[in-house]
């Protein structure tokens, strides 16, 4: 695909290493994030998981379904403090790529990054996956969605590409 172009779905298949790049391009948005915002500050250190989810997460299981933007969920171990804003949503440019460029994103040069944070409930001594498929098992709105598509850990690199459920 052309990198320039804008079509509504990308065809491209999503390799691991296109995995570590979406990371790059959050971590950056999240640093931002911390670095400007007093409630989100407070998480810096909890970060659990980064994942892939939803469309993206689907197209990178089956590579049929076609790349339209790109949904991470970051999920932070809930603190003594405040909660996470649970409609928390940052939104990034993940830059020109083999995928092209996001229809109808003004300003944007590639597909759109959508980053969403929850912060959830993690048991002492349990793996962060297991604590996001313990949540989502839950009946929020979210789990409930979220639960219909794979998702995959894209952070930290040692569990790169691992499904969680």
């Amino acid at each position: 695909m052309d990198m320039q172009s804008a079509e509504p779905r990308s065809p491209e298949p999503i390799l691991n290493e296109d995995l570590s790049l979406f990371a790059t391009a959050s971590f950056a948005k999240l640093t931002d994030v911390f670095n400007r915002t007093a409630v989100a500050s407070l998480y810096r250190d909890r970060l659990l998981l980064l994942v892939l989810a939803q469309g993206g997460a689907l197209h990178f299981a089956n590579g049929v379904n076609g790349l339209k933007d790109i949904d991470i969920w970051a999920f932070f171990a809930n603190g003594p403090d405040r909660p996470f804003p649970h409609r928390a949503r940052w939104t990034t440019d993940f830059g020109p790529s083999k995928f092209g460029k996001s229809p109808d994103e003004a300003g944007f040069t590639g597909r759109r990054i959508d980053i969403l944070g929850r912060s959830i409930d993690v048991g002492i001594n349990e793996p962060p996956e297991e604590s996001v498929k313990r949540w989502l098992s839950g009946w929020s709105k979210s789990a409930i969605a979220l639960r219909k598509k794979p998702m995959f850990i894209i952070a930290p690199p040692e569990k790169l590409g691992l499904r969680i459920n």
